[in-house]
């Protein structure tokens, strides 16, 4: 006997944003180290070419200004139904994952996120092309993974699928 179809629902968001910037953190420091180091240079060292020590700062800020962008532009969308992950610049990849797919669910909250209430959301699914998502630096971590599996068990209600696990035999 098969349980009865719980009712079509429209696709509505869960929840949107990007990692946190939290993550470029050891990056971010070094190249403020960096840039303080350059502008030391430039006023300690008063010789020949002294004008150029200050060019050298172009690379720690383009530095900076490619890990913002490139942590601003990983975008990520949950809903009701499926979690949609877009990432680039110049060129977007979409990857999107339905919710009655994922078998599994953990949050793990290194020290330096925790301190800042982040966290890393890690699914499992059963889909073959995208195994693993990690949703990095999200803010509240372990209230969106109990909402994403919520709304994962209300897509595989709805769709009346189960997921099956088959273990092999013990050796004997």
């Amino acid at each position: 006997m098969t349980p009865p179809p719980v009712p079509e629902t429209e696709e509505s968001l869960i929840w949107q944003g990007t990692p946190s910037q939290w993550t470029n953190f050891g990056t971010y420091l070094f190249c403020a180290l960096l840039i303080a180091a350059i502008v030391y240079a430039k006023f300690a060292y008063t010789g020949q070419g002294s004008e150029f020590i200050l060019v050298a700062l172009a690379v720690p800020l383009l530095w900076l200004l490619v890990r913002w962008i490139a942590t601003r532009t990983h975008r990520y969308e949950i809903t009701t139904e499926r979690i949609k992950l877009t990432e680039g610049l110049l060129s977007k990849r979409t990857t999107e994952l339905e919710l009655y797919r994922v078998r599994d669910y953990s949050v793990v909250e290194p020290f330096w996120l925790r301190l800042v209430g982040c966290g890393n959301i890690v699914l499992l699914s059963a889909d073959r092309t995208t195994p693993q998502i990690v949703l990095r630096a999200v803010p509240h971590a372990a209230t969106l993974k109990d909402q994403i599996r919520t709304h994962t068990e209300r897509q595989r209600q709805r769709r009346g699928s189960r997921d099956l696990e088959i273990d092999s035999p013990p050796d004997t």
